[in-house]
């Protein structure tokens, strides 16, 4: 069988996971433009992805400013002419205080860290996406939106814009052949997460099987949330 992501190009951000998308989509042939943050990443990239050669493409950029998500799709669209997929993987948790013990500023570091980067990187390849009549953009949210317990409360409440962001835009471009999925994963299965105690982890691996699915293999469904509560271990 034709493997259709072949010369289909993707935008991917985020950590660990970020990593495992890029892996997976481009071993199946997509062309990926990977989007990191943090300076001390770029050797650790560079090496685990020199072997692709001209389809991987690194950009360091701070989405959280508007000017840096429209000059990384840019890029990408001077390298490879277009954006298929947006895998928007990044995010980051806050938490351990009851919502009267946050300040005012944990919220907007949660907010800029999660919802204000999503709302840069999706206004950044929407117009390409409608130009060419199809898109997948795949946001990352979290199962804390759904059975959030105590001390979690700036964290769901970012997750839960993002959340409601995606939703919105699932209505608002589907008649542009653009699709909006959100993936919901527990905590992922990383050596920092194992000290936090829990017994229930998701591997980054099954989560980029799920997008890899979402991307290559769904024809329909935009709006579709998979949720991964995690495994006992």
């Amino acid at each position: 069988m034709e493997n259709s992501l072949e010369g289909k190009t993707a935008v991917v951000t985020g950590g660990l996971v970020g990593t495992e998308l890029a892996e997976n989509f481009l071993t199946n042939g997509c062309n990926v433009g990977f989007v990191y943050r943090s300076p001390g990443r770029k050797n650790e990239l560079k090496k685990r992805f020199e072997s692709y050669g001209r389809k991987f493409l690194l950009i360091r950029a701070d989405l959280s400013k508007e000017g840096s998500a429209e000059a990384a799709v840019n890029r990408v669209l001077n390298r490879f002419g277009q954006v298929d997929f947006l895998l928007n993987a990044l995010g980051g948790w806050l938490g351990g205080k009851r919502l009267h013990e946050h300040s005012l500023k944990d919220l907007e570091n949660m907010l800029s860290i999660d919802l204000i980067p999503t709302f840069n990187i999706m206004k950044a390849v929407l117009p390409y996406m409608i130009k060419q009549r199809f898109g997948k953009i795949v946001n990352f949210i979290s199962m804390q939106i759904y059975e959030s317990g105590a001390k979690n409360s700036v964290y769901a409440a970012s997750k839960s814009a993002v959340d409601a962001l995606s939703r919105a835009a699932t209505r608002e471009y589907i008649e542009d052949g653009v699709s909006v999925f959100t993936i919901a994963p527990s905590i992922i299965d990383t050596r920092v997460n194992r000290s936090s105690g829990s017994l229930r982890w998701v591997t980054p691996k099954e989560i980029a099987d799920a997008v890899l699915f979402l991307c290559r293999d769904m024809e329909s469904g935009s709006g579709t949330t998979l949720k991964f509560p995690g495994k006992m271990t």
